[in-house]
């Protein structure tokens, strides 16, 4: 089996890469790599890299062949012209890693998305959908990383809509683990598969747990989500708060995902929040990004 890969130098990306060598060597893989993207992890793993980027559709056509399976984990913004550069090529299997956020009420955030989707099913290829939710596990983590640094930093932390939405964050390295099955199991042609969590989880939980794990107490103080856009635009001037105008808004919404089709099919056993946020609050201790 030959891959060509985009988007390995992300932190999942990077995951992914290494357990793609384990299972088919590193000769088997090609690198699509932005010129401003660190390349270290991807020459450790000797794999074979080209310069180029998705945006650029002739940049990836040069090392597409029908002979190849194609993994894009790019931004799902742009998959309708890596789409282009797989369809011109004469690819006949393709795995596209989405997002849950296609699932969004909110269609300024998810319309993009969608289209997207669409159009990878009308393309004529054989597909596989992986949709992650929330990820979080490592220092690169852009959302649990944040709000863990700021539990730790501050005395107190607004809870908009009293957190009582739900969430079901992943945990990066099985994350992981479901791409990788699914690439190897010729059972995924034209299958769709959500990649979340096991079991959702309360905004509220999320950050007691977290302030569990770090040993710490503060003052937690109910927002209306009518007062969510205004108190935001004020917390920000704290630095490093952890939550955005679109994650307010999508924190009006429950974030649940049916995982059983990815249990079934791919062996997808994500662990628990409570283990995985102890993962990555002791190796942020061990680097000393927080106390």
């Amino acid at each position: 089996m030959k891959i060509v890969f985009s988007g390995s130098t992300s932190d999942t990306g990077n995951r992914v890469l290494r357990k793609l060598v384990e299972k088919f060597g590193s000769d088997a893989l090609t690198c699509l790599i932005r010129p401003t993207s660190d390349t270290r992890y991807v020459e450790q793993l000797q794999v074979r890299t080209v310069t180029g980027d998705v945006t650029q559709p002739e940049t990836l056509k040069q090392i597409l062949n029908p002979s190849v399976r194609y993994l894009d984990m790019t931004h799902p913004k742009h998959y309708h012209k890596s789409l282009e550069a797989v369809v011109n090529s004469g690819i006949e299997r393709a795995y596209f890693v989405t997002t849950t956020g296609i699932f969004s009420k909110y269609n300024q955030f998810s319309q993009i998305y969608k289209d997207n989707e669409a159009k990878i099913k009308a393309s004529g290829i054989v597909y596989t959908i992986l949709r992650p939710s929330m990820i979080y596990g490592s220092m690169q983590d852009k959302n649990m990383h944040r709000l863990i640094q700021f539990l730790d930093r501050y005395p107190v932390f607004p809870l908009f809509g009293a957190g009582k939405s739900l969430m079901q964050p992943v945990y990066g390295e099985d994350l992981a683990d479901g791409i990788v099955a699914a690439i190897n199991q010729s059972t995924t042609e034209y299958q769709e598969y959500n990649l979340a969590g096991p079991t959702p989880i309360s905004y509220e939980e999320i950050v007691n747990t977290i302030l569990f794990k770090l040993q710490r107490q503060v003052l937690k103080i109910n927002v209306n989500t009518k007062l969510a856009g205004t108190v935001t635009k004020w917390v920000h001037r704290f630095p490093g708060f952890p939550i955005t105008e679109e994650q307010v808004l999508r924190l009006q919404e429950d974030k649940t995902f049916e995982i059983f089709k990815s249990r079934k099919d791919l062996g997808f056993n994500p662990r628990s929040f409570y283990e995985g946020i102890g993962l990555e609050i002791e190796e942020m201790r061990s680097l000393g990004v927080i106390r």
